[in-house]
């Protein structure tokens, strides 16, 4: 079962008790404002990728051409050997890919548990955008949360020079 998240507007945080904490490692970046069963009815018959614990979903370089929404477990994204995000059911990932197209992968994301996505390639994509225009509001709220975040950890480490 997939968990909505609720935002507060003006402290960006989950405005009711029992969700996810926000940390610099765990950031909810979760579905909101729209109806899950509305975006999993339209993807439909979308390809599902199961995943075991410490299994590759694609690391950085890799050619990108779909985002996936969690459907079920937990992923840690990757640069290097550094930790940046941890995505909880409910989450997306690879959103980049549709963004910007024939850039590669910029992080590596393994599971962290038994995990299953649904794919969602530029097709789906824009299918969803017409169905619920709301779902690329919430695309673009993960990339600015994303960015917002190493935004602030690079603020904070040029900060010891």
């Amino acid at each position: 079962m997939l968990s909505l998240v609720i935002y507060d507007a003006r402290t960006g945080l989950p405005a009711a008790r029992n969700f996810y904490r926000t940390t610099e490692r765990s950031i909810p970046v979760m579905i909101q404002d729209i109806a899950l069963d509305d975006i999993l009815a339209t993807l439909g018959d979308a390809r599902t990728v199961a995943l075991k614990p410490g299994e590759i979903l694609f690391r950085e370089g890799d050619e990108a051409l779909s985002m996936y929404l969690v459907k079920q477990g937990t992923l840690r994204v990757l640069s290097g050997s550094t930790i940046l995000e941890t995505v909880r059911e409910g989450g997306l990932i690879g959103e980049m890919a549709i963004i910007e197209e024939h850039m590669p992968r910029s992080a590596t994301v393994i599971a962290g548990t038994h995990c299953e996505l649904a794919e969602i390639d530029v097709p789906r994509f824009l299918s969803l955008v017409a169905n619920n225009p709301a779902f690329s509001i919430t695309v673009l709220r993960v990339i600015s949360r994303r960015l917002r975040v190493m935004n602030r950890r690079y603020r904070d480490s040029t900060r010891h020079l």
